[in-house]
């Protein structure tokens, strides 16, 4: 679905993470207006069916050129189960407001460290 003003083009995220991992993402968001405006972004994760701290953006708004596409970065924390990724754009109005324009989703799975054996040595004897 595209907003009327602002368009995600893409949620740019690992396709799974581990729990604990801090996870970056980008949001791209396009200016679909023909002037410049200004473009807002804001982002939560559905964990199970309880909510989960939301996305960190650092910078979530910019003036965005007519036509071009801005790229806002965050992270998150990876919980002990897989999330969606909820992005959110909004167009600054005339009005002096925040609107909400667009939105969009990813999964992140969860994945796990496991042990990896990379040698083996012996390292003791016992005579018999």
């Amino acid at each position: 679905m595209a907003g009327t003003y602002t368009e995600i083009i893409e949620i740019v995220a690992p396709d799974k993470a581990v729990a604990g991992q801090v996870v970056n993402i980008e949001v791209k968001i396009k200016n679909k207006y023909t002037s410049p405006i200004g473009v807002m972004v804001g982002g939560a994760l559905e964990y199970g069916v309880s909510p989960w701290p939301g996305i960190t953006f650092p910078a979530n708004w910019a003036n965005v050129s007519g036509g071009a596409t801005q790229p806002f970065s965050g992270y998150f924390t990876m919980p002990s189960a897989k999330v969606k990724i909820h992005a959110y754009s909004y167009y600054y109005g005339v009005d002096g407001l925040w609107h909400w324009d667009d939105e969009k989703t990813k999964e992140v799975a969860l994945t796990e460290l496991v042990p990896v054996f990379t040698e083996f040595k012996i390292t003791d004897y016992r005579a018999v």
